[in-house]
C-alpha cells in the first residue's frame, strides 16, 4: 500500500530513522575502526598483559585473577563461539564490539541531554549527539582498550547503561524498570568492581522518583545481578586449570572478589606524586576529548549548575569525581583506565556545552549566530577527525607480533619437560594461553615465581602437571628449583632472578636464562 508523503505513518518512519540511525551509524563506524586496528593475537601493548589469563579462564570455565570478572568470563566464552580467527583474536574483537556498543549508547545518552532543550527531536540533535559520541570513541583511552583483551570496555558499557537509565526522565514510571537498573548494576560488578563508584551519583539522579515499591524492584534486580558471582565457586568446584584463590571456601571467595591482593594500591599513591599524576590525567582528558572538547565539557557542567539541571550536575559530578579520585590515587601505572566512566560523563557535559553554545550564547551575537553555530558544529566534527589522525599510528595493533615472537622463541628453545619460572604477568599469562587454550607444549612446567607462596597456586600446579613434585603447599624458588635439577629437568627463567645467583649459575640463552648447579 502506498503511503502519501506527509502522512502520520511517513512521519513515524522519519522519527524512527532520526532516533535509531545515528546511534547505529556511530556504533558501526566505531566497530569498523576498532576491528581494523585490533591486535591479531595476544598483546602486551596498552597494558594488555592480563589478556592471556582472562581468555584461559573463560575458555576453561576457570577463575581469573581478582576480582574474578564472572560477567566477562561468561560473555567471553559465549562470544568465542564466533569463528573469527584465533581465540585471542575473538576476544580482542569482543572488546571492539563492547566499545562500539558503548559509543552507540553514549549517542543515546547525549540525545537525552539535548532533549531538555529546543534542539529536541530535530536533525540538529542527532548531528550533535553523533559528533559527541564519535569524539569519545576516537579518544586515546577507550581506543587503546578496544583493540586488546581487557575488561574495561565492558566496564564502560555498564557505566553507559546505568547513565542512560538514570537520565531517562520518562524511564522510572514503572517498577520493572527499576529492577532493570538493579540488574544492570549487579551484573556490572561482575565486569569490574569499580562500577560501585557510580552508586552515590546514581542515587542523586534517581532520588526524586524513589518509592518503596520501586526500591524493592531495584533491590530484587540487584540481587539477581549479583548472583553472577556464583559462577566463581561453581567453576572452582570442577578444579579448572586456572583457579585463582580457589573460591570454594568463603575465605577464598572473599579474597578473590574483594581484590585483596590489590588493596595496597587503593589510595596508595604517595602524596609527593599526586601533583604529577594530576597533570598527567589532565593531559589525558585533553587527549581524550581535545582541548576544545574539554572546554565544552566544562561549559556544559557550568550550564547545568547555573540552570535548572543542578541534580544532573550533582549526580554526574559525583560519578566523575569518584572515578577521578580512584584513578588519581591508585598506585599503579595503568590507573588511567579507570577514567573511562569519567570520560563518558564529561562527554555528556560536552553535549550540554554545545547546546548552551548554540542556544544560550549564539543568539547574543545577533546576525552572527548562524556563523557561530556553523563554526561550533564544524569544530565538533573536527574533533573526532583530529583524534583519528593523531592516535591511529600509536594505537593501531593490526600488525603487533611481539608476544607471538617471544612465545615461539621460548617454545622452540625449551626441551621436553623443562621447568620455566616466570615473574611477569605478560610472560605467565601468554604461556597459560598457549598451553591451556591452544593446547601446545603442555609438557613444559611453567611456574609463576611470585605466586608460589599461595597454597591455591601449588594445588593448581599439581592439577596441571601430575608428575611434577610439589613438596608443600607453600614453596620458595630454591625449594622448587633444587628438586627439579636433581631429577634432571632443564630449568630456565623468563627474567633474571638475582636472589638465585648465590646458589646457581645463571646464563643468558636467547630470550631466556638457564639455571644450572654451581
Amino acid at each position: 500500500m502506498n503511503v502519501r508523503p506527509g502522512s502520520p505513518r511517513d512521519s513515524r518512519c522519519i522519527s524512527l530513522a532520526l532516533r535509531w540511525l545515528p546511534p547505529a551509524a556511530v556504533g558501526a563506524l566505531a566497530f569498523a575502526l576498532y576491528a581494523s586496528t585490533a591486535a591479531p593475537w595476544l598483546t602486551w601493548a596498552h597494558d594488555g598483559a592480563d589478556g592471556g589469563d582472562l581468555i584461559t579462564a573463560a575458555m576453561n570455565w576457570g577463575v581469573p585473577h581478582p576480582s574474578g570478572y564472572p560477567t566477562y568470563c561468561l560473555l567471553g566464552r559465549l562470544c568465542a563461539l564466533v569463528p573469527l580467527g584465533t581465540v585471542a583474536r575473538r576476544f580482542n574483537l569482543l572488546s571492539a564490539g563492547l566499545a562500539a556498543v558503548t559509543a552507540a549508547l553514549l549517542c543515546l545518552c547525549a540525545r537525552l541531554v539535548l532533549r531538555a532543550s529546543p534542539l529536541r527531536e530535530g536533525p540538529l540533535e542527532s548531528v550533535v549527539a553523533a559528533g559527541v559520541a564519535l569524539t569519545w570513541a576516537t579518544g586515546k583511552t577507550i581506543w587503546s582498550q578496544a583493540v586488546i583483551t581487557e575488561v574495561y570496555t565492558l566496564l564502560s558499557l555498564f557505566a553507559a547503561l546505568c547513565l542512560y537509565l538514570a537520565l531517562h526522565e520518562a524511564w522510572p514510571a514503572r517498577a520493572w524498570r527499576w529492577g532493570a537498573m538493579g540488574l544492570v548494576f549487579g551484573l556490572g560488578t561482575g565486569a569490574h568492581l569499580t562500577v560501585l563508584l557510580m552508586a552515590p551519583g546514581l542515587a542523586v539522579l534517581l532520588w526524586p522518583n524513589l518509592s518503596r515499591r520501586r526500591l524493592l524492584a531495584a533491590a530484587l534486580g540487584l540481587f539477581l545481578g549479583l548472583s553472577v558471582h556464583l559462577y566463581l565457586p561453581l567453576a572452582a568446584r570442577e578444579d579448572p586449570v586456572t583457579n585463582w584463590g580457589d573460591p570454594r571456601t568463603w575465605e577464598g571467595f572473599w579474597w578473590l572478589v574483594s581484590g585483596q591482593p590489590y588493596r595496597q594500591y587503593l589510595l596508595g599513591l604517595p602524596i609527593a606524586h599526586l601533583l604529577s599524576r594530576l597533570r598527567a590525567l589532565a593531559r589525558l582528558w585533553a587527549e581524550q576529548h581535545t582541548w576544545i572538547g574539554l572546554s565544552l565539557s566544562l561549559l556544559g557542567l557550568w550550564s547545568w549548575i547555573e540552570g535548572d539541571r543542578r541534580r544532573w550536575a550533582a549526580g554526574t559530578g559525583l560519578i566523575a569525581l569518584a572515578f577521578l579520585i580512584h584513578a588519581l590515587t591508585y598506585d599503579t601505572t595503568d590507573s588511567y583506565v579507570y577514567l573511562l566512566p569519567f570520560f563518558l560523563v564529561s562527554a555528556l557535559w560536552m553535549a550540554e556545552g554545545l547546546r548552551a553554545l548554540l542556544l544560550d550564547h549564539a543568539p547574543a551575537l545577533g546576525k552572527g549566530r548562524v556563523l557561530c553555530a556553523g563554526v561550533a558544529l564544524a569544530l565538533l566534527w573536527a574533533m573526532p577527525l583530529w583524534s583519528l589522525h593523531r592516535n591511529y599510528g600509536s594505537l593501531n595493533l593490526a600488525h603487533d607480533g611481539e608476544v607471538a615472537a617471544w612465545t615461539e622463541a621460548v617454545l622452540e628453545h625449551l626441551p621436553e619437560g623443562a621447568l620455566l619460572v616466570t615473574g611477569q604477568d605478560g610472560h605467565t599469562f601468554a604461556l597459560d594461553y598457549v598451553q591451556w587454550v591452544e593446547n601446545r607444549r603442555q609438557d613444559v612446567v611453567a611456574v609463576d615465581g611470585e605466586l608460589l607462596a599461595y597454597p591455591w597456586y601449588t594445588q593448581q600446579l599439581r592439577r596441571r602437571h601430575a608428575g611434577f613434585p610439589v613438596s608443600s603447599p607453600q614453596l620458595s624458588l630454591p625449594e622448587l628449583i633444587a628438586p627439579a635439577l636433581e631429577e634432571g629437568r632443564t630449568v630456565y627463567l623468563a627474567s633474571p632472578r638475582p636472589e638465585l645467583a648465590d646458589r646457581h649459575r645463571i646464563e643468558r640463552v636467547g630470550v631466556l636464562y638457564r639455571v644450572t648447579e654451581r
